[in-house]
Parts: C-alpha cells; structure tokens; sequence
C-alpha cells in the first residue's frame, strides 16, 4: 500500500472520530433526561469544632511539675437530690405525742448490760397496758373518769380498719423516732450496775431493736392464735367466773373461822374452787403454747385475759381486729430486725 493510500485512511478514521465526539458533546440534541426530586436532609451537616476555624487558645499553667494530678476539665455543679416529704396526718385520737411516747417506753425500759452481762428488755405486753392505761400518754381524750376514757380509746383504737390505718400512718415516723432517738437522746442507763446519762451506740440500738422484735413476734403470734380459737374467750371467760368462785369459798372460811365451827367443810370448797381456777388456767396456757413455745406462760394468760375484756358483746368484730394487730405486730418486728442488721455493720 503506498502513502496516499495510508494518509487517506488516516484522514477517514479522523472525521469518524471528529463526529462522533460532536454528537457526544453538542447540547443541541439533548437525549432522554430523568428528573427526580432530591430529598432535603433531616440533619444539618457536621459543624466542625470552633477551635477548627479560630484555632485554639490555651490558658497557660503555671502549677508546679509536683502538683497532684487533677482533671483540667471544669466540672458543673452535681444537681443535689431531691428529699421526699412525707406528709402525715394526725389523727384525731391518737396524737403524734403517742408514738414518741411509745418511742421513750421502749428505750427507757432497756437495759444495755444486765447483770448476767448481757442487754434485756423491761417491756412486756402488761407493761405497755398499764401505763398507757393509766397515763392515756398521746390520746386526745376529755374528762375526768380515767375508766371512762380508756374505754373510748379502745373502742375506737381496737377496730381492724383503724389499727389498719394507724399502722400505715405512723410506723415509718415511730421507726425513724425510736432509732433517732436512741442514737441522740441521753437518758439513764444501767450497765454492770452503773447509772449513767448517755446515748446507745449503733451496736446497743441494735440489741434493743432485736429484743423488742422478739417481743412483738411473740405477741403476734398470740394474737394469732386468739383470733383463729373462739374457744379460747370461752376458757378465759370460765377462769374469771372461777376467780369469783374463789372469792365467794374465800368469805364462807372467814365467816367459818370468826363463828368458829364449819372451817373444815369451808376450807375445803376454797381449796377445791383454787384448784379448779388453776385447772382452767393451766388449759388455757397450755393451748395456746402448743403454736407459740417460746411465748412466755404469764404474757399468754395476760393477753387471753384482755382478749375477753376486748369481745365482751362483740366477739366476731373483735377477733378480727386481733387478727390486724398480729398482722402489724409482725410487720413492725420485721422492720426492727431489718433496721439492727443495719446498724450491726456499721
């Protein structure tokens, strides 16, 4: 093939190339176009940090090389926490002077070393009785018959919703005031034989809150028992018209020995009417401690005893409410041996 043949060749595949790059490029033809609509971002872009654009600043550091190490980051303010108030209403009989009342009972009768070296208690169900009983300390009552307004106190306490609602109302406040108090309030101690004016330690408060729990367990537990056993008040009821038996054999000796003939017969009839009496006490005790054996023989008959006073003419409503009491008497003891293990580790 000579030149010409060559350069024509050349010149063809040029004018190929030529238009083929004009139909790519010319606008004059546009081809198919596809138009969609570009969604808008739902996050404005990264901002990059200030520093990037008006560089950085450092403050200069003139602490010692030996400073302790410290984080140079400034710290905001921790938010203190927020302390719930609990509000408490105050009950209409039972004033909030009842349970520091209650409160100061309980820490006044412990004893923090006996003298078998060891805490104990002084309070018993009687004892809670009589003095309150007796001093009404924390009821809002009116009137000079002291029998008169023990009774209305009782009427109006011993009822299963207002044992309910007083428990739920003023166990947290007698929890916190008997172990506030015990920690910072001085009162006159016995240990080893010693008196003196002083605080119980965390350890001492523990003991007291364990003793007393044990109390309460058992008290309980009675309770219980009285609650699920009707025949019980009837026992009880048999022993009081057994202790008038024994009064009236009592009179007929005396009247026997001032007249001075007849003593054996009467001599006889009282001793067999105490029999009697002890017999029916000795039953009472003894049913009951088939479900509590470590409740303590007097405690028991005790609280039978005031169990009749308490259902006189209303025995089913009654023994309901002794049902609530055992049920918040085991609360509370549960959180008395809660709060000691607590006190015990620190």
């Amino acid at each position: 093939m000579n030149r010409k043949q060559i350069a024509a060749i050349f010149l063809v595949c040029a004018v190929i190339l030529a238009a083929g790059a004009y139909v790519l490029l010319s606008n004059s033809e546009p081809g198919p176009v596809l138009r969609q609509t570009v969604a808008t971002p739902t996050e404005p872009p990264a901002k990059a940090p200030a520093w990037v654009e008006s560089g950085q600043t450092p403050k200069p550091d003139y602490s010692p090389a030996t400073a302790a190490e410290h984080n140079a980051t400034p710290q905001s303010p921790a938010t203190p926490p927020k302390t719930a108030v609990i509000e408490i209403k105050e009950d209409r009989i039972v004033t909030f002077t009842f349970v520091e009342s209650l409160a100061d009972f309980f820490l006044t009768r412990f004893v923090p070393e006996s003298e078998q070296g060891k805490p104990v208690t002084l309070v018993s169900a009687k004892a809670i009785n009589m003095y309150f009983g007796r001093e009404l300390d924390g009821f809002a009552t009116t009137g000079n018959d002291i029998r008169a307004m023990r009774k209305t106190v009782l009427d109006y306490v011993f009822t299963s919703a207002t044992i309910a609602t007083l428990a739920t109302a003023y166990s947290p406040l007698f929890m916190e005031q008997i172990v506030d108090s015990a920690l910072n309030d001085e009162r006159e101690y016995s240990s080893a034989g010693v008196k003196k004016n002083r605080t119980l330690s965390p350890g001492e408060t523990a003991a007291m809150l364990r003793l007393n729990a044990q109390l309460l367990e058992q008290t309980a537990a009675v309770f219980k028992i009285i609650a699920n056993d009707p025949e019980l008040i009837d026992m009880a009821a048999k022993y009081l018209r057994a202790s008038k038996a024994v009064k009236r054999a009592n009179g007929q000796l005396q009247n026997a020995i001032a007249e001075q003939g007849g003593t054996k017969q009467a001599g006889q009839r009282y001793k067999q009417a105490i029999l009697q009496r002890e017999s029916i006490k000795a039953a009472i005790v003894s049913r009951i401690r088939k479900s509590c054996k470590n409740c303590p023989s007097s405690d028991v008959f005790y609280l039978t005893q005031w169990a009749y006073r308490r259902t006189l003419g209303e025995s089913k409503d009654k023994l309901a409410a002794f049902d609530m009491a055992a049920d918040v008497m085991d609360t509370l003891a549960s959180q008395f041996l809660e709060k000691s293990t607590e006190l015990e580790k620190q």
